[in-house]
């Protein structure tokens, strides 16, 4: 499975491709693409490109693709719940915040991670963003044709470099019925912070034992340097970021240096200084909420390229001020490791190991209740096999309706069999309807089993022509078909009496036709009478009765 993160920044779009393994995780390759610095320029449409050009690499059905929401779209709160079910925190976490939030928790987004179970309390860290901001945000990526699977957030998907993320939270046992008191003195602990600086705004994420318990987004980045320098030598914007990123330096100590250097190394330093008026602000905040000290801070970013930019602010804030190395902190890394990746692809990467994360701990992800994602394996599963499915339940449908007529059928005809036999019975037996039920009839077949088995006998011990016999002879008898038409309609053998009727062509061939079966007939005597057949055009109807010997004799 590959994992994609896309941090789409105000300066460039980096984008970090991580390939999830048996044995873990590698980072294979990036993708940057620097924004134009042109004035009165609107970038969507650059990043809706660029995006369309990076998506087109990928297999979308085995490929995971996740962004960040920019920090400052997202509020942070730390909060403790005296339990740790999710559901339960998930449902009391807005109705929990909806005075610590500056708009109407019916237009937010929640979404939480926790840091610390001491059962039977929970200690999370929440995340709320707007629904205008996130709305927007997707309504961006699918014009790049981005299919996105998580929106995360900046801060969250930076932790990931210093977070264990893929171990579970281990709860702690504490008393049981114990509840965290607010009005507790806690410990003093020691703090780590980080600072990405960018282009537009500068992340604070703040660490305790390598947790994230704090994030802040200040809205100082090299922006603010570049427009001052171009505005001092007279440069266009993008050649004045071009300068900074390349040849940006502070100088930390006096220096004998051109006039030109002095003032180019002045303007940042001076803007630094405002930074770092906001950095103390938020150590302050940090210090008060989580009554902890600050023992180190590491800069990253593309701002901390600046030389000497660490031991300036090293001198501003009192506290040490380092370079946060990114990349050092990863095994398999398939891409050149440089200063410049250092600085520049943390959140990328961050975001990348978002979609790696197991349920046991999973990621933050602003794409809930209206805004969840769709399913398109069901989708594309639907599209491949949808008309065989349609056509299988069609048939089924049928099989049952067949089944259900059947078992009506099969009740009709035994009702209507039911009828019959006893309207048989009615007649044969000659009792009432009422009287002409099974155990009635079953006993008038077994009282004429004997009779029946009497006329079996019979035809054993009478030796006669059968009807059939007669019918044969009666044919051999009739001339052919070649001299004279007949159509018998009617042959009726009783005893030794025979009754034919039928037509033939003409009154002629009726006479020759009574002559010949003279011979058959007993005393060579023939009735003729009328017929009960219906006149036909150009046709005689006949009748004629007579009597014939059967050959009947006692056996002896």
């Amino acid at each position: 499975m590959k994992s994609i993160g896309i941090d789409i920044g105000s300066y460039a779009i980096k984008v970090v491709e991580i390939n999830s393994t048996s044995k873990g995780f590698q980072l294979v390759q990036f993708y940057t693409h620097q924004l134009s610095m042109k004035p009165n320029t609107d970038s969507h449409f650059e990043i809706i490109e660029f995006l369309r050009t990076v998506t087109d690499k990928y297999d979308p059905t085995n490929t995971k693709f996740i962004v960040g929401l920019r920090q400052d779209k997202v509020a942070v709160r730390s909060k403790s719940f005296p339990f740790s079910d999710r559901n339960k925190i998930s449902k009391t976490l807005p109705l929990d915040l909806e005075e610590e939030i500056p708009f109407n928790i019916d237009n937010a987004v929640f979404d939480f991670k926790v840091n610390k179970i001491i059962s039977p309390n929970t200690e999370i860290l929440a995340f709320i963003a707007k629904k205008e901001a996130v709305e927007k945000t997707i309504q961006l990526l699918k014009e790049g044709g981005v299919a996105i699977d998580i929106l995360s957030t900046e801060g969250s998907a930076f932790s990931n470099l210093v977070e264990k993320w893929n171990q579970p939270v281990v709860p702690i046992v504490g008393k049981e019925g114990s509840l965290i008191d607010e009005t507790t003195q806690i410990k003093s602990k020691s703090l780590n912070i980080i600072l990405n600086i960018g282009h537009s705004q500068t992340l604070v994420t703040i660490y305790d034992e390598g947790k994230l318990v704090g994030v802040r987004n200040i809205l100082w980045g090299g922006k603010i340097v570049g427009e001052q320098i171009a505005k001092r030598f007279n440069l266009p914007l993008s050649e004045a970021h071009k300068e900074l990123e390349l040849k940006g330096f502070i100088l930390t100590k006096k220096q004998e240096i051109s006039p030109e250097a002095k003032a180019f190394s002045e303007i940042i330093s001076k803007a630094v200084r405002e930074l770092v008026r906001d950095i103390q602000i938020s150590i302050l905040e940090a210090k008060s909420e989580l009554n902890a000290d600050i023992s180190k801070i590491e800069i990253t970013g593309g701002m901390s390229l600046i030389q000497g930019i660490a031991p300036f602010m090293t001198q501003l804030l009192e506290i040490p001020c380092n370079k946060f190395n990114t990349l050092d902190y990863f095994s398999q890394v398939y891409f050149e490791k440089s200063e410049l990746n250092d600085a520049r692809l943390g959140v990328a990467i961050g975001l990348a190991i978002e979609g790696l994360k197991k349920p046991r701990n999973p990621a933050i992800n602003f794409l809930k209740n209206e805004f969840a994602k769709e399913d398109h394996r069901i989708k594309n599963f639907w599209l491949k096999w949808g008309t065989s499915v349609q056509v299988s339940f069609a048939l089924l449908v049928l099989f049952y309706v067949w089944s259900f007529l059947r078992i009506d059928f099969s009740e009709a005809l035994a009702t209507d069999a039911q009828s019959n036999l006893k309207s048989v019975a009615k007649k044969t037996m000659g009792v009432s309807a009422k009287n002409a039920t099974q155990k009635n009839i079953d006993k008038y077949i077994n009282e004429n089993k004997k009779t029946i088995s009497d006329m079996k006998s019979a035809e054993t011990f009478y030796q006669m022509n059968s009807s059939l016999e007669i019918l044969k002879k009666v044919s051999d008898h009739l001339p052919n078909k070649s001299q004279v038409k007949i159509d018998i309609k009617k042959f009726e053998v009783d005893d030794q009496t025979v009754i034919i009727e039928g037509y033939v062509n003409s009154p002629i061939e009726k006479e020759v036709a009574k002559e010949l079966l003279k011979t058959l007939a007993l005393e060579e005597k023939i009735q003729s009478i009328n017929s009960s057949l219906p006149p036909v055009q150009n046709r005689v109807a006949f009748n004629f009765i007579f009597n014939v010997d059967r050959g009947i004799s006692k056996e002896k």
